[in-house]
């Protein structure tokens, strides 16, 4: 693990900062992350509403969890219907964020 112990501090315009932090906001990473992603020109892809899509992501994984936990425990013999309803969702999701 690297120790970041050095600090980088640059002047802007006015107009150059609002630049930066539109770009940094709609990245919705933290500046310092979004700056070492322009220093390593590292490619990245901007969509707003990313926020949602975790949530979406975390919503379909918990119900991944519960639906496992049933079939383990032996309270469901076929959870096709279930995993047909999960792999529907991601598919719209791709779809989506395409």
């Amino acid at each position: 693990m690297r120790k970041r112990n050095k600090n980088l501090s640059i002047r802007l315009t006015e107009s150059e900062w609002h630049i930066v932090k539109n770009m940094q906001e709609d990245s919705e990473m933290n500046m310092r992350d979004f700056i070492l992603t322009c220093v390593y020109c590292q490619p990245m892809i901007i969509k707003k509403g990313g926020d949602k899509i975790v949530a979406q992501l975390k919503y379909m994984g918990n119900n991944l969890n519960q639906l496992t936990r049933k079939v383990n425990s032996g309270q469901i013999k076929d959870c096709s219907f279930e995993l047909e309803k999960i792999y529907m969702a991601l598919e719209a999701m791709r779809e989506e964020w395409q």
